[in-house]
């Protein structure tokens, strides 16, 4: 039986508190941070393993800085075009005008000889097939795709193919053996490769469940149980009553023949 509406709204308001704006404050780079900007100074390969929204970005930004301060290219790599568009837009607030920023997709390409390049990392990989030699850091973001069985080669033949010259920083933040993944690159690049590991999570993660009729609810309660409406739901049959079948794990909406999504 639904418990009175007080207790979800005073429920609901919990699991959303604190969301929002945070008051200004002077940033100060954390512990794992600085040992890995220092660890890419020295020229090391480095590989970050921390939790979404600790501030891998500013470590890349960092060590990129540094290299265009020397006159020398970096190439940061991301996994999708969205990303790669969205972090060129970034980079380019950041950057210029004292260093220009490039894009380099399958779709576009912007100032490809810039100090500073985005590119997708299937984009590099084949730019490592005719023996590019330009960049002195390479950065690999979300290296965890490394798991991936039909992506998983792409981030492979980038770490086999980069030039040891390169300074690789790796980053991700779901990588399970890091110092195994270590290893291996060592042992592939013939230089060592420094593990930062970082578990605090600065923004935690809250669980929830959207439910049909209450809207919004915690997924559990202070002492770990599922929240009682969110149990009632799947007890009584929510998934069917809203024309979804837990059957193989997919969905039917009522009204919708499964024939017509094989066509």
């Amino acid at each position: 039986m639904v418990r009175d509406r007080k207790h979800i709204q005073e429920s609901r308001k919990e699991l959303l508190s604190g969301i929002g704006i945070p008051e200004p404050a002077p940033f100060r780079a954390d512990r794992f941070q600085l040992q890995a900007v220092e660890s890419l100074l020295r020229g090391d390969d480095t590989l970050v393993i921390a939790p979404t929204g600790t501030g891998k970005t500013y470590i890349a930004v960092e060590a990129i800085r540094h290299i265009a301060a020397q006159g020398k290219r970096a190439i940061y790599t991301a996994p999708l075009k969205a990303l790669s568009n969205t972090k060129y837009t970034e980079f380019k607030k950041l950057f210029e005008p004292q260093f220009r920023v490039g894009l380099l997709t399958g779709d576009r390409k912007i100032e490809t000889d810039a100090d500073v390049v985005v590119a997708t990392t299937e984009i590099y990989r084949n730019d490592l097939y005719s023996y590019c030699d330009s960049y002195s850091l390479v950065v690999l973001d979300e290296l965890h795709y490394l798991a991936d069985i039909q992506r998983g080669p792409v981030w492979e033949e980038s770490i086999i193919l980069s030039p040891k010259s390169v300074t690789l920083l790796m980053l991700s933040a779901s990588i399970s053996n890091p110092h195994e993944i270590a290893d291996w690159i060592s042992t592939i690049r013939g230089k060592s490769v420094s593990v930062i590991l970082e578990d605090r999570r600065p923004v935690p993660l809250r669980l929830g469940f959207l439910h049909p009729e209450l809207g919004l609810l915690p997924l559990e309660e202070e002492k770990g149980k599922v929240f009682p409406e969110v149990h009632q739901f799947y007890s009584e049959g929510g998934l069917e009553r809203n024309g979804f079948s837990r059957r193989g794990g997919g969905s039917r909406r009522r009204g919708r023949s499964r024939q017509r999504w094989r066509r």
